[in-house]
């Protein structure tokens, strides 16, 4: 087991236009696929066509719903909009309950204040759980994000958060593979006990 590949794929949480995250999000991907018997993927909100006219698992999307379900974790890049995270990165989570069961998250903030979206990822930890989701216990801020890329969207201090990133990233497999453990090998049926 502890050789197997895991699949983590990468959701960015905003649709807006200008969007800095979206940087952070390719550099993520970047990190997570260059790691050993890692596959990511980019989910981008953006490119998803969710209607808004019903909420929760009625407004499916395949792709999406399959992502997940194969997904042994996720990667949550998500800025922190007045405090809070976009409403469509919630609207888009709400679409699927069971693929996300007994699986690892790891949360990225994004804020241009200097405090990296630490509330949008406290906003995000009662979501996570009531998803069935296991956030891991190290988290990702990028502060002031209108500073950490240049203009063609490269990282300006990339051995800081290189550094930042290996161990979120250790602890992100660490938790993936415990959990796909489990969801392959443990049983939670309820059997008599005599």
């Amino acid at each position: 087991m502890p050789n197997s590949s895991l699949f983590i794929p990468v959701i960015l949480g905003t649709p807006r236009q200008g969007r800095q995250s979206e940087y952070v999000a390719k550099f993520i991907v970047e990190q997570v696929a260059a790691r050993d018997r890692l596959e990511t993927e980019l989910i981008d909100i953006r490119d998803m066509a969710i209607a808004t006219n019903d909420a929760g698992e009625s407004l499916k999307d395949p792709q999406f719903s399959a992502t997940i379900e194969r997904a042994d974790g996720l990667i949550i890049v998500t800025p922190e909009y007045n405090h809070g995270y976009p409403g469509l990165l919630k609207h888009v989570l709400d679409t699927c309950l069971k693929e996300y069961i007994h699986k690892a998250v790891g949360l990225c903030g994004v804020s241009a204040g200097s405090f990296g979206g630490t509330r949008v990822i406290q906003n995000l930890l009662p979501v996570m759980r009531e998803l069935g989701l296991v956030t891991i216990f190290y988290d990702l801020n990028f502060s002031n994000v209108q500073k950490l890329f240049d203009q063609s969207g490269n990282l300006i201090d990339k051995p800081t958060y290189i550094r930042r990133m290996e161990r979120f990233m250790d602890e992100l497999v660490w938790m993936s593979t415990v959990l796909k453990y489990g969801r392959q090998e443990v049983s939670l049926e309820k059997k008599d006990h005599i």
